[in-house]
């Protein structure tokens, strides 16, 4: 890896210059030589805030591998860490963001290169240096969305769950929709498959086909063509191409981590839908999730306040669980 590291931070600049400077740091930034794509490739990386709190009990986290990251990195991240706020939707996560230069090769013609250095130089460095579970995320948009298709079909053992916005299947006369054509009967190993895409009202550039693919790919999708393979495709008609992502990565992700919320009150009434709900959600997913030592901390400290003593000292039991769990 590059010496070469940048923090990535937010300044606020005052109008009076005797006023101090704050930084809000986001992540980290570097450069990582690849054999591979020939070449340097940009990596920035955002660690969740539990991740250095000394307070906690290190454990391990998911990681999310997210494409087109210069120009998707700062808000992406934003919003996953709202999410994972209070009561939590989602679990914290690593962000692995990677930059491109020459997408429009990187993400189709240099596509199986692209996933190679993904699986086979970046993997190990990240999973190497940091605490990460064996739960992995693909993230992309637009032609990152038709490369993230492209990896489930071709390297269906990378990802556990693979989300494309507004992904072109019409690229390379049908390029997307022909990969599934010719996999149907695959087992996707319990993959998960989430998809977003703008409305019929909407229009790219002129390629009504655009929209006309995701036809043929639910048809298929709701024919039960690929075995082990959960999914789901949502439309939004009142999201353009380039708005789609925000929302959409708002809906998959709460819906790729469904029974994590947990209303405080169901919790007053019976603490032990905390392991009830987790355990639905480990299932599911066919990995093991369990609640975060932050999050239990919370909800013992809010059920103390309202006076429920007898549940937080259940709440704190699965405290105890988590940290021996961890050690």
């Amino acid at each position: 890896m590059n010496n070469m590291k940048h923090i990535i931070c937010l300044f606020f600049l005052s109008v009076c210059s005797t006023w101090a400077q704050t930084a809000i740091c986001i992540g980290e930034r570097f450069t990582l030589p690849s054999t591979i794509m020939g070449g340097e490739r940009t990596i920035d990386l955002y660690l969740p805030p539990s991740y250095n709190d000394s307070s906690l009990t290190p454990t391990d986290y998911p990681v999310v591998y997210l494409l087109d990251a210069q120009t998707n990195f700062n808000y992406f991240t934003t919003l996953i860490e709202k999410l994972t706020q209070g009561i939590p939707n989602i679990p914290e996560m690593i962000v692995v963001g990677i930059e491109s230069t020459e997408r429009d090769n990187d993400f189709t013609t240099e596509n199986d290169h692209f996933w190679k250095f993904v699986r086979e130089e970046l993997k190990p460095l990240v999973e190497g240096k940091y605490r990460c579970k064996d739960f992995r995320i693909a993230v992309g948009h637009s032609l990152g969305g038709l490369s993230v298709v492209d990896a489930l079909i071709k390297h269906t053992d990378l990802f556990n769950a693979y989300i494309a916005h507004d992904p072109s299947l019409w690229w390379g006369e049908g390029y997307g929709i022909k990969l599934f054509e010719q996999s149907k009967g695959k087992d996707f190993q319990n993959r998960l498959l989430y998809i977003t895409h703008t409305g019929y009202k909407i229009r790219h550039n002129g390629r009504s086909g655009h929209v006309a693919t995701f036809d043929k790919l639910k048809a298929m999708l709701t024919a039960n063509a690929f075995p082990n393979l959960q999914w789901k495709i949502s439309e939004y008609s009142k999201e353009n191409h380039g708005t789609i992502q925000l929302i959409g990565n708002i809906d998959m992700f709460r819906a790729l981590f469904a029974e994590m919320f947990i209303d405080r009150n169901d919790i007053e009434e019976n603490p032990q839908v905390i392991t009830e709900r987790y355990k639905a959600l480990s299932q599911r997913l066919h990995y093991t999730f369990t609640p975060s030592e932050p999050y239990l901390k919370n909800t013992i400290k809010w059920l103390q306040r309202n006076g429920k003593q007898t549940q937080a000292q259940e709440v704190e039991a699965l405290l105890i669980n988590f940290k021996e769990k961890n050690k």
